[in-house]
């Protein structure tokens, strides 16, 4: 089957992560005065982007962005795992399933903002992740 637009579940999970992103007091002071344009170009899934702003907002967009700073690359299911927690991110990138091209220090920073807004707002993504094993 082929779709013209493919919103997948990753993308899906990362447009709720921006917007939990924006909801937290931790996460904006930690990125205050960072900007960074993060594309994901994952298989099974059309591209999206995460883009930090210097005054320490979060936007997602679909799309190709014209300039990334990091980009990842890997299969959507095996992302998807990840983002949920049933895949260990440390060994998916070890073992090269998952790429990063660009800046690893916005991977990094983009990965402990995610892990903040997890910590902040436990009861919300507990429950995704359960629900996850469904999807």
């Amino acid at each position: 089957m082929v779709c013209s637009e493919m919103i997948g579940k990753c993308s899906r999970a990362i447009s709720l992560l921006c917007d939990y992103m924006n909801k937290t007091s931790e996460v904006k002071s930690f990125i205050d005065g960072w900007s960074s344009n993060i594309q994901f170009d994952l298989s099974g899934e059309d591209l999206f982007a995460v883009i930090f702003l210097p005054e320490g907002n979060v936007n997602f967009k679909t799309g190709r962005l014209e300039r990334a700073d990091v980009t990842f690359y890997a299969n959507s299911d095996l992302f998807y795992q990840l983002l949920t927690g049933r895949a260990d991110q440390d060994q998916a990138f070890s073992n090269g399933l998952v790429e990063i091209r660009g800046s690893i220090i916005d991977s990094v920073k983009f990965r402990h903002a995610a892990e903040l807004t997890q910590e902040n707002h436990k009861t919300l993504f507990t429950a995704l992740r359960a629900l996850s094993r469904f999807t």
